[in-house]
């Protein structure tokens, strides 16, 4: 598992389309998963994506999936009893994620859908539902 903050969705979105390249180009058979808090926030990620000429980028709606290589950008609501090899929990922070027992359930459901990596990002102040780490 790995942690990254930035400042504005834009950073985000540019760091994920440089590090999504790479990891296409090394495994392009891979199945990832870009989990957002939100419909709203799936489609500021995928156009983003987009733009950054990410290839085999999917926005799933009504968990109409593929079920084949690529990127899937979808709210995190919909992927329970899902797996993928890699994935991406976007905005993993307080304001989309609150303390309460159903964003505790849905951070636990999207965060163990990864079979090989799972990363976090937020911009802004990470939710208080995330362990805390030496850099806090």
């Amino acid at each position: 598992m790995e942690f990254f903050r930035f400042s504005d969705h834009g950073a985000c979105v540019a760091f994920l389309s440089r590090e999504l390249k790479r990891l296409i180009a090394k495994e392009h058979l891979a199945n990832i998963a870009l989990l957002t808090p939100d419909e709203g926030l799936a489609d500021v990620y995928f156009d983003g994506l987009l733009s950054a000429e990410v290839p085999d980028v999917r926005r799933v709606r009504n968990q109409k999936f593929a079920f084949r290589a690529g990127i899937d950008v979808v709210p995190a609501g919909e992927i329970k009893g899902l797996e993928f090899d890699y994935v991406v929990i976007v905005e993993a922070a307080a304001r989309h994620y609150p303390d309460t027992a159903h964003h505790r359930r849905l951070l636990h459901v999207a965060g163990t859908r990864a079979v090989h990596q799972l990363w976090l990002t937020s911009v802004g102040t990470p939710s208080s539902i995330l362990p805390k780490t030496t850099d806090d």
